[in-house]
């Protein structure tokens, strides 16, 4: 019986249940701390990005120079609210359009010159 305890019984060498405590401890605060930076990263890269106001901009602007627009307009889509209008500043005319995006708080505006072709 003797040699059967010793053979299938080994003593196993572990840890105590503070050790495992502890060591789980410091990898949740590790994982925690990088989810927290990357959701911030994520959340400040949305909020920057205006790539897709800037190529709305381009559209319209394009539009407006091929005759499919006129000015003033203002109109709503999704949640952008998009406006063109007709400014004098120093006397040259120009044209604003703009985008602002109603969720984000986000304009962004682009100025054209008119010239007596387009008018």
């Amino acid at each position: 019986m003797g040699r059967l305890k010793n053979t299938f019984f080994h003593k196993i060498k572990a840890s105590s249940l503070t050790e495992v405590i502890v060591a789980t401890s410091i990898l949740l605060l590790v994982f925690a701390i990088a989810l927290l930076t990357l959701n911030n990263v994520m959340m400040s890269t949305l909020q920057k990005d205006t790539q897709s106001m800037d190529t709305e901009i381009e559209k319209l602007i394009y539009q407006y120079k091929n005759q499919q627009l006129k000015a003033p307009l203002s109109y709503t889509e999704d949640d952008n609210t998009i406006t063109i209008e007709e400014i004098i500043i120093d006397g040259n005319k120009f044209i604003e359009f703009s985008i602002k995006d109603e969720i984000r708080d986000k304009t962004r505006a682009k100025k054209i010159i008119v010239t007596s072709n387009e008018s």
